[in-house]
């Protein structure tokens, strides 16, 4: 088993042929074990570790591979690719998962900071419909979190500030398909809704948009003036070039919607996330 370390990050990339995958978000510290082997992967951020620069490097994005292939979610007949996301409300359990094996409501992590159950909704809405805004990816919120395809919580075990894993199909080809993500986000620390200078204390949006970019096939570029760079920033809390051009790479531009195309809602459950 062969792996690197991002320089700065602390993610681990292992060279292992498998469905699950580990995404190491914002702020992350990764120890991956398999097979009772523990390898643990910490970067300094003084740390000068070589890049080969792609030509996604160039424009600002480069792809997530997993067992060195895309990932993506999968497009409707239509063309359209639709993700429903849900915020976890019970403990919920993923023994397979590398990060996120236990995520938890978010009720305490929202209370120890202040922040309402409502704003927390507004927020992950608003990370969402940054990336719906552009590409052709629709996102519906969901209360039935047994089926939906990205969940979001908090984490039974704190670590780092927040973690994305990716669950992918074992079916081998050019790209492949996404089946679950998870987002995790650390409720020991402290969270707030917008900037204020404070980069101890990251902002929900911005990393929840982060999150949402590796849930949905994107890695940390080189750049670093991207909302998917591994570095926490409050130069700006929109998607960037890079951002958009490496969805738009995965998902297509964003097509104007039909008429009788408005909402993929099929019932009280299902709640579409606008694009703005």
């Amino acid at each position: 088993m062969q792996g690197h370390c991002d320089d700065h990050h602390g993610v681990f990339r292992p060279g292992w042929v498998g469905r699950k995958a580990v995404v190491c978000g914002l702020g992350g510290r990764l120890k991956y074990a398999r097979l009772a082997t523990v390898l643990a992967c910490v970067c300094a951020v003084s740390a000068s570790l070589a890049h080969t620069v792609t030509a996604e490097g160039f424009l600002g994005f480069r792809l997530l591979k997993l067992d060195g292939t895309p990932v993506r979610w999968a497009a409707s007949n239509d063309g359209v690719t639709r993700v429903t996301y849900a915020i976890v409300t019970v403990d919920s359990r993923f023994p397979n998962a590398r990060n996120c094996k236990r995520i938890v409501a978010p009720g305490d992590l929202l209370a120890a900071s202040g922040i309402s159950r409502v704003t927390f909704e507004v927020e992950v809405r608003a990370a969402f419909a940054m990336w719906a805004q552009a590409t052709n990816i629709d996102f519906a919120e969901t209360d039935d979190a047994a089926h939906a395809g990205i969940l979001i919580g908090a984490q039974s075990e704190p670590t780092g500030h927040a973690f994305a894993n990716v669950d992918y199909s074992p079916v081998e080809g050019a790209v492949r398909r996404i089946e679950r993500s998870l987002i995790c986000l650390n409720p020991s620390k402290k969270w707030k809704a917008g900037f204020d200078g404070r980069l101890a204390v990251y902002d929900l949006r911005y990393t929840i948009a982060h999150e949402i970019g590796h849930a949905i096939g994107l890695d940390h570029p080189e750049s670093s003036h991207q909302l998917m760079s591994f570095a926490y920033s409050e130069q700006f809390r929109q998607l960037q070039e890079g951002d958009l051009a490496g969805a738009i790479r995965i998902y297509g531009e964003r097509v104007p919607q039909r008429p009788d195309q408005s909402s993929i809602a099929t019932s009280s459950t299902t709640r579409q996330v606008p694009a703005p």
